[in-house]
């Protein structure tokens, strides 16, 4: 059992290193909202790179390597106690870990060194320490418990720093379109974490929530499991050779995803918003995937890829991956605070903004003034991180409400 000794002092006193979730969430938050700020001022012209980055390899760096890991490894980290009752990160060690994040972020605004690959490397340095410390903690956890059902989770996390390292090797080598599909490829890979977890988690909070019974598909699973491995590994080694175009694997995983998502619906999910955002997060996942697997099977060979690729990428990247990423943000902070799982009419608003969001900014290419899908897109989604950032801050920052540890 987890007990308050079993936490360090430091933890104890001061709730926002008690869990990984506290300050991986709460700057996930800010990040969203600088971030894209900061993007706005590059589309505009009032900025430009940092770091050694082009402005959209910037973009591209943050949202993905920046946002979206820091609130990967943070829900991982803070999951695994309870997968294995093995004490999280906290206190000194995530401290580190998280100020090792905000050193990362940091480096691409300041100029320490002349050489732009210099910049780069150290860029890279700060950022593969951040990886290997959240992975070996969570390697500690599992291993120590044995949990051998989840190691899974450390190869997608390998697999992702990997992917950010390479990202930024070709960016400093100025090999740009090797290091956009650096960053494709990380969706993808975000694309499958999500298959495992909404397959978890998405049918279980359904059930329980609306007290009907929980679905068991567990052959579809494991045929969805492996076609989205085969699909994703098949697209990162495409820019050096392929035996079949990725694009077939992807459009299966898209059919394979809907139909799991028909088994878990249920009229009654629509009126609980922290339940109908994780589906129509799942929605957006299959239909992004769909468009994805059209756009290369329509030019298999083209790089750079086809619009119709990128605009399904944004629609993934934010819709489904942000969307699901706030969604289980909302949930995992009330449920690990001792809060009710609950969420405010404001919430439900941040929720449908965010699909919007996505929405808006995949479908762009249909107006006749693109750009000003952009900048709508981008006020949406800014608009739904200052709401989650507003209502959780003090949620994340104080000690739970029931007394315990956590």
């Amino acid at each position: 059992m987890l007990r308050p000794d079993n936490l360090q002092p430091a933890a104890r006193q001061l709730p926002l290193l008690a869990m990984p979730f506290r300050p991986a969430f709460l700057l996930a938050g800010c990040w969203a909202v600088v971030a894209i700020s900061i993007w706005l001022a590059q589309l505009t012209g009032l900025i430009q790179g940092a770091a050694g980055l082009s402005g959209a390899l910037w973009h591209v760096h943050e949202m993905l390597f920046g946002f979206a890991a820091l609130v990967a490894v943070g829900f991982l980290l803070t999951a695994a106690q309870n997968w294995t009752q093995i004490p999280a990160l906290n206190s000194r060690w995530l401290l580190g870990w998280t100020l090792l994040w905000l050193t990362a972020r940091l480096l691409t605004f300041t100029d320490p060194l002349a050489s732009t690959g210099h910049r780069l490397q150290l860029l890279a340095l700060v950022q593969g320490s951040w990886w290997l410390l959240g992975i070996g903690a969570l390697s500690r956890q599992l291993w120590r418990a044995r949990s051998r059902h989840n190691y899974q989770f450390l190869l997608m996390l390998t697999g992702m720093a990997v992917l950010n390292l390479l990202f930024l090797r070709q960016s400093a080598d100025g090999h740009y379109l090797q290091a956009l599909h650096m960053s494709h490829s990380m969706i993808l890979l975000f694309g499958l974490l999500m298959g495992v977890l909404g397959g978890r988690v998405i049918p279980f909070f359904t059930a329980r929530a609306t007290n009907t019974a929980q679905s068991q598909t567990p052959r579809l699973d494991l045929l969805l499991l492996v076609s989205a491995i085969a699909g994703t590994l098949g697209f990162i080694s495409s820019i050096w050779w392929s035996l079949l175009n990725p694009g077939w694997l992807m459009l299966l995983c898209a059919l394979l995803h809907l139909l799991r998502l028909g088994y878990w619906f249920t009229p009654k999910l629509l009126a609980q918003p922290l339940l109908w955002s994780l589906h129509l997060a799942y929605l957006a996942l299959a239909i992004g995937l769909a468009l994805m697997a059209i756009a290369l099977l329509s030019a298999p060979a083209a790089l750079p890829r086809p619009a119709l690729f990128k605009d399904a990428l944004h629609l993934v990247s934010i819709s489904a991956m942000a969307g699901m990423m706030l969604a289980m943000m909302a949930r995992v902070a009330l449920g690990h605070t001792g809060r009710p799982l609950q969420v405010s009419r404001l919430l439900a608003l941040a929720f449908t903004l965010l699909t919007l969001s996505g929405v808006l900014r995949a479908t762009a290419a249909l107006f006749s003034q693109p750009q000003l899908s952009w900048y709508s897109s981008a006020g949406l989604w800014l608009c739904a991180f200052a709401i989650f950032t507003w209502v959780y801050w003090p949620i994340l920052t104080t000690a739970r409400l029931d007394g315990r540890p956590g």
